[in-house]
């Protein structure tokens, strides 16, 4: 959770890592990028839209007028971009070095409890409730592919690879690959090779 502006700046930098592919922040590539929607430079404006609202709901809020104006600004963006992509992702619920392979295919519900650290979100993804409070708890380096369905108050491992169109409704633990409607364990991975 984004707690300072050194947070804001780490988050900024691991989501623009993952996304755009450079270590450093490129002014014109960023917008030639936007330009002519590359899906890179488009995911990047997107985090950067959720970040810069985590940051005001968590330091600014509560720190008078200007706090809250700002806090409003980030929020009008945020929900603009949300539109605009077909994405539904709520402040502080993912964590940094989220990936975003295909923006402009959209169809993301991130309804869930947590996401954890470097994870890769396809195109028509739904992290979801079955019922009021369960939602799933993702863990780290999780690569959730296309039309891919995480349902219930179930908990996923970190370093889990979940195939397209596979639909979770139970836990999974650490190092697995699973696939299916129920999803069941295919593999495990053993040191980032499959087993």
């Amino acid at each position: 959770m984004i707690k300072n502006k050194e947070d804001l700046l780490f988050y900024l930098h691991e989501d623009m890592m993952r996304n755009m592919h450079v270590d450093r922040f490129n002014r014109w590539k960023y917008y030639i990028g936007i330009a002519f929607n590359d899906n890179g430079a488009l995911a990047y404006r997107f985090l950067r839209r959720l970040r810069k609202l985590e940051y005001a709901k968590n330091v600014c809020k509560d720190n008078g007028l200007i706090g809250r104006l700002y806090y409003i600004y980030c929020m009008f963006w945020h929900k603009h971009y949300c539109f605009k992509y077909d994405i539904d992702i709520r402040p502080n619920v993912v964590g940094y070095g989220l990936y975003l392979p295909h923006i402009i295919g959209g169809g993301i519900i991130c309804n869930a409890q947590s996401v954890g650290n470097y994870c890769a979100i396809n195109v028509n993804v739904l992290l979801g409730n079955k019922g009021s409070d369960e939602i799933p708890t993702v863990g780290d380096y999780v690569d959730m592919t296309t039309g891919c369905k995480v349902i219930g108050k179930v908990k996923v491992g970190n370093h889990v690879t979940i195939a397209p169109n596979s639909v979770v409704v139970k836990d999974i633990p650490d190092n697995a690959i699973v696939v299916g409607i129920p999803a069941h364990i295919l593999k495990y991975k053993i040191n980032d090779k499959q087993q």
